[in-house]
């Protein structure tokens, strides 16, 4: 199991972690991403590499 967490100060709402994860865990809530289904992380990190705000952080719970 993965968590997930967005720093919503960092998170400019670029949508890149939306668009690029496999496992469809962000939505855009208010213009920042938001982790909604957390239980479809994979834990590839694709979301924390196309964060160029470092505004996604994933860790191994």
């Amino acid at each position: 199991m993965w968590q997930v967490t967005v720093d919503k100060e960092k998170c400019t709402g670029c949508n890149e972690c939306v668009e690029n994860c496999p496992g469809e865990v962000y939505k855009l809530i208010n213009a920042k991403a938001t982790p909604v289904n957390m239980d479809e992380c994979h834990g590839c990190f694709t979301c924390v590499d196309s964060c160029d705000e470092d505004a996604v952080t994933v860790e191994d719970e």
